[in-house]
């Protein structure tokens, strides 16, 4: 009998213990974290919401919170539709769980109930960890943006700017007291140039931008990715790296960010920041001045293009740039378009005070634009880190002259004779742009016929059949190494226009 009532305390002990497993806490306090705890509320496996309308008053835009105690749990979360531009932006969209702030999932069950105002949101099965944490869509905190720009410093591709140091820190965040009352501390700000040293005389100079708006975060990662392919060994960035540099300013407001809010800075919680690109002062906007002043010293107040990357709600034109009318044919924009068919133009007009505008009057920009990134359901953080890299592709197919082999900007003969020193050599052992420097233009370690019929259709086209034709007569006199492709040269030439592989395969 005693053992009996031991079994049954312990069981009733285990379930006491249990059933205080089961009580879900929330937690909004860390970085990019955004739930108004004081007005959230947990009763059984039903979670109900509150968000923070740190911008637009009675209005939430921006939501991140940890759950704690969920394991084996498969509780209903709940929350106003009272979405800043509306709810009907929540129709068809999708939150989204993580185990780890790293890897992200889109929540099974997603409605918006405009009757009862609410926006309602689960899954199928139930948590199988104690601990997760919920956003509204991928979360990119202001720690990733200082992890990043850490990880960069080690490049030989990257380097300060005018404005920067060693560490890559242009200036600090002013901080400030958020709206829940807490102490948002000073942070660093950072920019960067990427560049290779020994590329053409007169390269290009694109500025690159991200982070203006705090609750904006797909186009943070469209702008990591894009870095990440820039200071990549691709053979496509190694050309790209000789045609342009890139002056990278990867959180514009890192206050707002880490502060969880919708839209604003810390400083001034009810402004715009991208309003307000307006030297000297901005506006009072401390950070938005940071980047600004940076860009203009740095760049020298001259650039080609400058890409200010944002994000936008459901129910927009999906992925799409805004984009002056005079601006839509741009190389480089149609480029992107091949590349990415998911991307749509829509026209600007650059009236507003934005960071596109700021491009193109204060950097005397050629092409300035906003890219807006749409959060949609199935989308994950792979897809906007791909787009990002299309970015880098596009640039390269624009600025990149093909068999540029010393890399001077121009396609002449003094790229023929080094094709020709580089000829019917195994090329395997050098870096694939030093490769390429010797003539091995597909990439496959070898100097052979098929890099010459890239290298005469890359040449016929920047200097016309004859151009090409006239090479023969300046060849140098030929080794024993050289002479027997000289041969196989001419002889395609004889058939260029009677063999397909030699007219227009390669």
């Amino acid at each position: 009998m005693p053992t009996k009532k031991i079994v049954c305390a312990c069981l009733l002990i285990l379930l006491s213990v249990s059933s205080a497993r089961a009580v879900i806490t929330l937690d909004g306090d860390f970085d990019h974290g955004g739930l108004d705890e004081a007005n959230s509320s947990v009763a059984g496996n039903l979670v109900m919401l509150a968000g923070r309308d740190n911008y637009n008053a009675g209005d939430w835009k921006w939501l991140y919170f940890s759950a704690d105690g969920v394991n084996g749990l498969q509780p209903t979360f709940r929350i106003g539709d009272n979405f800043n531009t509306g709810g009907s932006s929540l129709v068809g969209h999708a939150m989204v769980y993580s185990y780890d702030q790293e890897n992200w999932s889109f929540f099974d069950n997603n409605a918006r109930s405009s009757s009862a105002g609410t926006f309602t949101f689960s899954n199928n099965s139930a948590f199988t960890q104690n601990q997760v944490w919920v956003a509204y869509g991928l979360p990119y905190s202001a720690g990733r943006t200082a992890s990043h720009t850490s990880q960069l410093v080690s490049s030989p591709w990257v380097s300060p700017t005018l404005s920067g140091n060693s560490s890559l820190v242009i200036g600090q965040s002013p901080g400030g007291i958020d709206d829940l009352g807490r102490t948002v501390m000073p942070q660093d700000m950072y920019g960067y140039k990427i560049s290779d040293p020994t590329g053409v005389p007169d390269k290009k100079k694109i500025a690159l931008v991200s982070g203006v708006h705090s609750n904006e975060t797909l186009g943070n990662y469209n702008l990591e990715g894009l870095v990440d392919f820039l200071v990549s060994d691709d053979i496509e960035a190694s050309l790209l790296r000789k045609y342009a540099d890139f002056y990278v300013y990867p959180m514009a407001n890192p206050d707002g960010r880490f502060a969880g809010y919708n839209r604003s800075t810390v400083q001034r919680e009810s402004l715009d920041p991208n309003r307000y690109w307006v030297p000297p002062n901005y506006n009072n906007l401390d950070d938005i001045e940071v980047v600004g002043d940076a860009l203009i010293a740095d760049t020298g107040g001259d650039v080609d293009y400058l890409l200010d990357f944002h994000s936008t709600v459901n129910g927009k034109d999906g992925h799409h740039g805004l984009i002056l009318p005079a601006y839509q044919s741009d190389p480089m924009w149609l480029n992107l378009l091949q590349l990415d068919p998911g991307v749509h133009t829509q026209g600007a007009s650059l009236i507003d005070d934005t960071g596109a505008k700021f491009g193109r009057v204060h950097l005397n920009a050629e092409f300035s634009a906003t890219f807006e990134t749409q959060f949609l359901a199935g989308e994950n953080i792979d897809r906007f880190l791909t787009l990002g890299r299309n970015f880098g592709l596009a640039f390269e197919r624009t600025f990149v002259v093909a068999a540029d082999l010393n890399f001077d900007g121009q396609l002449t003969s003094l790229d023929w004779n080094l094709f020709l020193a580089g000829s019917e050599t195994n090329l395997s052992i050098l870096s694939p742009i030093d490769a390429y420097a010797a003539g091995d233009l597909n990439g496959d370690g070898f100097n052979d016929i098929i890099d010459f019929g890239i290298f005469k259709n890359a040449y016929v086209l920047a200097n016309g059949l004859p151009g090409f034709q006239a090479l023969f007569t300046q060849v140098p006199e030929p080794n024993s190494k050289s002479t027997t492709l000289i041969a196989l040269f001419c002889l395609a030439l004889f058939r260029i226009s009677r063999h397909p592989l030699c007219s227009g395969s390669f």
